[in-house]
């Protein structure tokens, strides 16, 4: 159960009025919001640890941590004028490696941009390979080696 901002204060208000005790300030709270007895939104540790965080922080909100960085808007009008300098020069694609090496930023950086914000999907080129009817005796031998192996035909 999450406690809302009014409700934190209330309860730091709480605590401190009755002498800085934790049960009787969680016990008092529970009366005025009409809560049963041992039913409440936190535990006497967790009013605690929030006094804590309170008085130390001077706020109830919660901290920015180590979660991901944004990415900064220069370094996407960077990656986006090299992948129009590059796709200019003719129909060559553009390469996340290359541009990441020419505008020393890391290669993860560069392809996040790429395929998240400007929407260029990297794609792989595979070699297809085209059947010729002089092909088809060694490929019914193939076949007929992999089926021995496994159900009949």
């Amino acid at each position: 159960m999450t406690v809302s901002l009014k409700d934190c204060a209330l309860l730091i208000k709480l605590f401190h009025k009755n002498n800085d005790c934790a049960p009787v300030a969680l016990q008092k709270f529970r009366t005025l919001k009409g809560m049963k007895k041992g039913v409440g939104p936190m535990t006497v540790q967790g009013l605690l640890k929030m006094i804590q965080k309170f008085e130390k922080t001077g706020s109830f909100a919660v901290r920015p941590g180590r979660g991901r960085k944004r990415i900064d808007s220069t370094v996407v009008e960077e990656v986006a004028t090299a992948v129009q300098e590059e796709s200019s020069g003719g129909v060559q694609p553009c390469r996340a490696r290359e541009i990441a090496r020419t505008l020393d930023r890391p290669v993860s950086t560069v392809q996040k941009i790429l395929r998240n914000i400007l929407h260029c999907y990297p794609y792989k080129i595979s070699h297809v390979q085209e059947l010729f009817p002089s092909d088809l005796p060694a490929r019914d031998f193939c076949f007929k080696i992999s089926c021995s192996h496994g159900i009949e035909q």
